[in-house]
């Protein structure tokens, strides 16, 4: 028999309930408002430190004040002050030049840079057929003037700037090479970003160099991997030495080609919430024998790429141990174009232990010769290849040697010398950045990168 209540009884029961449905917001929200005039009360007297700080400073300093270079300074130093290693700001500019990276088109006159320690700006990469390029500027090359003036005089930020420029402009540098000076004048063009060079070794060994990760890095890899699958490829030799990663969305498709279904690589966020970063889902598989050359630039995304093979592909690693970035980061956009990079989430392989701030141990430990750095290799004194050739040969079947082919994507031929450096052209290094990036307000949704 059903029991019913009365109407007071049914009355208090509800009013119970919204008393306590109070109780729980306010006590919530009166945490969070605490919370926040904590942080108030906390930042007052940096603002009031900062406040007096300037007015002094534009009471008495000499010399002149960019508000712009300022303002980057003092949220460049509150970046810097929680911790993450892998964090920066980047003001509008420097991160139009990231996502122009990340697209694999960019503007500019051929070569990245970084400091040198000295203040000076040292040439880290040229792209190829660039005006760089065919003008003679080397890595290696040390940037002391810009336009005329010393970079000495400028920010890091401020001598970026002055680099970068409209398609189709001059630009004028005085460079210091071996204590040697010269003068150089670049002309400002579009670049496509060749990240993929491939060739055919002997005993029919296919031989694809990945210099970054980038939105055209997958297409091109589709093009080398099948050119080198057509003419009859029996083994394959991923090279990622001096690779720093870049976009993490590109590496999905490549392994995409290469390992049946699986997922590949989790991400463990600050919450304890776990996701598949990296799943693959096609019957299309390699069933032939792979290395993957590693050194300890080899970083973030190209990690993952390595990692990746070695956990579902059985690939086997041959070169020096990498740099140990198995962390993501996240681009947050804000109103003004200005952008700010956090790490946000640990990556984890699926097989293999983590690897953060370790680096991935290669099966096969191999230095170059001190007579033969990185930048000078050739096939015929890169120790680390001639191994994976060596190890791969007997798996091949074919132990006579075929005269090597080689292609691109594009229409720059692969040379023997593998003197890439990492892709850098935003003064950080993902992925940078996963970064397609959507913005609102002063937070945005956030992307995902490496």
């Amino acid at each position: 028999m059903n029991k019913r209540i009365s109407l007071g009884l049914a009355i208090s029961l509800v009013a119970i309930g919204c008393a306590i449905t109070f109780i729980l917001t306010w006590t919530v929200s009166l945490n969070n408002y605490n919370s926040k005039i904590a942080s108030t009360e906390k930042y007052e007297g940096v603002f009031k430190k900062l406040r007096e700080m300037d007015a002094t400073v534009r009471g008495n300093y000499i010399g002149t004040i960019d508000d712009d270079d300022l303002d980057a300074a003092i949220i460049n130093g509150y970046v810097n002050g929680i911790g993450d290693q892998y964090a920066s700001y980047l003001t509008a500019d420097l991160y139009h030049d990231l996502q122009q990276a990340n697209s694999g088109v960019i503007n500019g006159v051929g070569f990245e840079t970084e400091a040198d320690g000295s203040g000076y700006l040292k040439i880290t990469k040229i792209y190829n057929n660039s005006s760089a390029d065919v003008n003679g500027v080397k890595v290696g090359d040390v940037i002391t003037e810009i336009g005329g003036k010393s970079v000495l005089s400028m920010t890091i930020d401020n001598a970026l700037k002055r680099i970068s420029g409209e398609v189709g402009t001059t630009l004028s540098l005085r460079l210091v090479s071996n204590g040697e000076e010269r003068s150089v004048t670049l002309i400002r063009q579009q670049i496509d970003v060749e990240s993929v060079t491939y060739k055919m070794l002997e005993n029919k060994i296919g031989y694809i160099k990945i210099n970054s990760f980038n939105a055209k890095t997958p297409d091109q890899f589709s093009t080398a991997l099948s050119s080198l699958n057509a003419s009859g490829a029996s083994a394959f030799v991923f090279d990622v030495r001096h690779n720093s990663g870049g976009v993490m969305s590109a590496v999905r498709p490549m392994l995409n080609r290469l390992i049946p279904a699986a997922a590949v690589i989790t991400a463990e966020y600050a919450n304890g919430v776990r996701k598949t970063l990296i799943e693959t889902d096609s019957e299309e598989s390699v069933s032939l024998p792979i290395m993957v050359l590693t050194d300890n630039l080899t970083s973030s995304a190209a990690e993952v790429f390595a990692v990746g093979l070695r956990d579902e592909q059985g690939a086997q690693l041959v070169g020096t141990q990498t740099a140990g970035k198995a962390v993501l980061q996240s681009t947050y956009e804000f109103s003004d174009g200005s952008a700010l990079i956090l790490t946000t989430a640990n990556i984890i392989p699926s097989k293999s232990e983590k690897f953060n701030g370790v680096g991935l141990k290669p099966d096969y430990i191999v230095e170059l010769s001190a007579d033969a750095p990185y930048e000078t290799l050739t096939q015929d004194n890169d120790a680390q290849l001639r191994k994976a050739v060596e190890v791969l040969s007997p798996k091949t079947g074919d132990n006579t040697t075929s005269d090597t082919t080689s292609g691109t994507n594009s229409a720059n031929s692969e040379t023997e010398s593998d003197s890439e450096s990492s892709d850098n052209s935003d003064t950080t290094s993902e992925d940078n950045s996963d970064s397609t990036s959507g913005s609102d307000n002063s937070n945005a949704e956030n992307t995902e990168s490496e």
